[in-house]
């Protein structure tokens, strides 16, 4: 008989844990399963994580970096969420999964919206694909 162990974040329906669990390599979600859940949540998440006192949380199997605002005259190029999740056989990395999340600045159609860059990468030696798409999310 096996045990099954919930994570806390999971129990909690905590938005960082569920991004976490969306984008991790055993679970190759469609990219626009992910925008989604970004479109409603990305404020949430960053808001989250920050509020742990941390940059960079793991739950074993993904990584995710939010880094702090930036502050006068440093933009940190507006990256908001980096995740990245790996997976390792006998020769190294067989297959690695990273996400980035920009913030582009205010969406000049869409008054109080933001343009937010999401870009998945990939990568599977030797081969490498990417998924990028733009869209106008209400930050707060």
């Amino acid at each position: 008989m096996s045990a099954q162990v919930l994570d806390a974040g999971e129990a909690s329906h905590s938005p960082s844990a569920e991004l976490m669990k969306l984008v991790d390599v055993d679970h190759m979600h469609d990219f626009e399963v992910v925008v989604e859940f970004l479109k409603t949540n990305l404020d949430k998440i960053v808001t989250e994580v920050h509020g742990f006192d941390k940059l960079l949380i793991d739950n074993g199997k993904t990584q995710l970096n939010c880094p702090p605002a930036p502050e006068a005259g440093d933009s940190h190029g507006g990256l908001l969420i980096r995740t990245v999740s790996e997976k390792e056989g006998a020769g190294g990395i067989t297959l690695q999964r990273e996400f980035k999340v920009h913030d582009l600045g205010a969406d000049p159609d869409v008054p109080g919206n933001h343009k937010v860059e999401i870009r998945e990468d990939i990568m599977k030696p030797p081969d490498m694909s990417e998924n990028v798409t733009t869209v106008s999310i209400a930050r707060s």
